[in-house]
């Protein structure tokens, strides 16, 4: 968790002196909503504005990241993703810049959390949730007894369950139902459980 703290601290230093408007996404929100498991990366969605975004590279780079600009460049034309690693860990950024509707909704629903005596924007955990289902994607054909096998329905069921008085379960089926991802999310809530 060490390795986690440096590596978020050097990055809200970043991101608050280029007022990068960004939200965190992925493991580390699944962590901080309540499962605890391992990570090996950072996913954070941030905002289309090349000069601030710029800015903020050229501060990664100074504070032991190895910023590859070519990659960044690429991945800014394809609008994919790109991979920042950790001089100091083993740990690595993956930055998404927000191009699709459903990641400036995210962005702009953010909200900010306390991790580590930082204050950091994360999406809220229907987001996360739903983030989830996005990656999990169709498991009809999937036999319940392997469902477990698979990272993503693990952390969706664990946060899902550790969290159930607060879910807005019919946001999450509004959304997944907007996002194509119903049946995936009827077939998890249809699984048996002792609560």
């Amino acid at each position: 968790m060490a390795e986690i703290e440096d590596i978020l601290s050097r990055i809200e230093k970043a991101i608050r002196e280029t007022k990068l408007k960004y939200v965190i996404v992925g493991g580390i929100a699944v962590i901080h909503y309540g499962h605890i498991r391992t990570t090996q990366d950072i996913d954070i969605i941030i905002e289309d504005n090349p000069s601030k975004i710029s800015h903020f590279l050229k501060l990664l780079h100074s504070n032991e990241f190895d910023v590859m600009f070519d990659q960044f460049e690429m991945a800014y034309k394809e609008k994919t993703h790109f991979s920042i690693f950790d001089n100091n860990s083993f740990l690595r950024l993956d930055i998404k810049i927000a191009d699709k509707n459903r990641e400036y909704e995210v962005l702009n629903k953010a909200i900010k959390k306390h991790i580590f005596g930082k204050e950091m924007y994360f999406a809220p955990l229907e987001y996360v949730l739903i983030g989830k289902l996005i990656f999990i994607g169709r498991i009809s054909d999937i036999p319940d007894s392997e469902l477990l096998e698979y990272q993503d329905i693990i952390d969706f069921l664990t946060l899902f369950h550790a969290n159930k008085k607060k879910v807005d379960i019919p946001f999450l089926r509004h959304k997944a139902k907007e996002l194509g991802v119903k049946p995936t999310l009827n077939k998890l809530f249809s699984l048996k459980f002792d609560d």
